[in-house]
């Protein structure tokens, strides 16, 4: 069996880590769509350089620019690719062209199924999309439900386009399921869950723990309202007064048209670091490797990759029950729940891990057996390649 796997830098880490399982099961021919603002994207950490509009080669433009381990990841796949469109508009005719070659190359390398990673991101496959006859379509919904503050009309045009040629939707959480059924008139028969792995891959780029001894508390991520970051601060004063010494961390850019809140003043003892910018992964790497606890305190959510990555190093997540984060952050075993909007709660969850070792190498013991059972991207390739096989036969 033939895939042919469509993603994006967003989806950088997760697209590596699935299709290193699936390459086990079926061939896959991997694109990864890049335009000009797509560089230095979530783990897709490269300065941009010029390329030919088109289909390129991907291993002779990363070799060299991604840890070793990192390339071990797509070197059992049959191709690689990067889909380099020239113009940082999503809605021009370079887009048509050059997604127009993505559909003959899933034709020419014999296809059995195009599998498009998400069209939110990025609209510019979803303008081609209505004129593909084969092979047939399955889209990955990484958010059935865009999150509060960023909703956008590019993304309802590429759903109105692409959605109509898929033949099966997969989604990485049940929570959405009958609602993503329901909103866009799709047989629940149509729809696959599958839970995301750890994002394991993020532990090849190399680097070193801060040379910290406080207990460290990170907030990791893009910045955005839903985050719920002004949660996160009016919780780390209540830490500060019951945790002596206490770091704190908030890393990630804000995105457009979000002004983040002011840190909060905290005693002497502690302190706060704030770095609102994008962040190499060396760096990212060393602030996981750093923390005792990663805060996830969002208003909205479907699943993270912030948990998926904190559980690659072994990090207890204190999140919001939310959305699709249950499924994931299993209270007294992975994590800690607590409720939307509630800063007592988080800065109660959190000093139970940073004041507990018990609990929180209980918790360190039930991590390190998720990423080998129900986290792991076996589980995940399995249901996907079941997915596959159901809708060939």
């Amino acid at each position: 069996m033939r895939i042919v796997y469509y993603t994006h830098p967003a989806f950088f880490e997760p697209a590596l880590c699935l299709v290193k399982e699936l390459s086990r099961h079926v061939q896959i021919h991997l694109l990864l769509e890049l335009s000009p603002g797509a560089w230095r994207t979530a783990g897709f950490d490269l300065d941009q350089r010029p390329l030919a509009a088109g289909l390129v080669p991907a291993d002779e433009v990363l070799e060299g620019a991604v840890p070793p381990g990192v390339r071990a990841y797509w070197q059992s796949v049959a191709s690689f690719h990067l889909v380099v469109h020239p113009s940082r508009r999503s809605l021009h005719p370079s887009s048509w062209n050059v997604s127009r070659r993505v559909l003959r190359f899933a034709v020419e390398c014999g296809g059995d199924v195009l599998h498009v990673d998400d069209v939110d991101v990025s609209p510019r496959l979803a303008l081609a999309l209505p004129t593909v006859r084969r092979p047939p379509v399955v889209i990955t919904v990484h958010d059935p439900e865009p999150h509060s503050g960023e909703r956008n009309w590019r993304k309802r045009v590429a759903r109105r386009l692409a959605y109509p040629k898929a033949s099966r939707f997969v989604l990485y959480n049940a929570a959405f399921r009958e609602d993503f059924a329901v909103r866009y008139r799709v047989p629940p028969t149509s729809i696959q869950v599958a839970h995301l792995g750890v994002y394991d891959v993020f532990r090849e780029w190399p680097s070193q723990p801060a040379d910290v001894t406080a207990p460290t508390v990170l907030f990791f991520g893009r910045l955005s309202a839903y985050k719920g970051l002004d949660v996160f601060y009016d919780a780390a004063r209540l830490i500060a007064q019951r945790v002596p010494g206490v770091r704190f961390v908030v890393a990630g850019g804000p995105v457009a048209g979000y002004t983040p809140p002011s840190p909060p003043t905290l005693p002497p003892a502690s302190s706060i670091d704030v770095f609102d910018q994008y962040l190499p992964n060396t760096e990212a790497a060393r602030l996981f490797r750093s923390a005792s606890v990663v805060v996830c305190p969002y208003r909205d959510a479907t699943q993270s990759g912030v948990v998926l990555t904190a559980f690659a190093f072994g990090v207890p997540v204190v999140a919001t029950a939310v959305g699709g984060l249950p499924e994931y952050v299993i209270p007294e075993r992975t994590g800690l729940l607590v409720p939307v909007g509630d800063p007592v709660a988080v800065a109660d969850a959190v000093c139970r891990i940073l004041l507990d070792a018990g609990f929180a190498a209980q918790l360190r013991s039930g991590i390190a057996l998720a990423c080998e059972t129900a986290l792991s991207w076996h589980h995940v390739a399995t249901v996907l390649v079941r997915t596959y096989s159901d809708l060939l036969s």
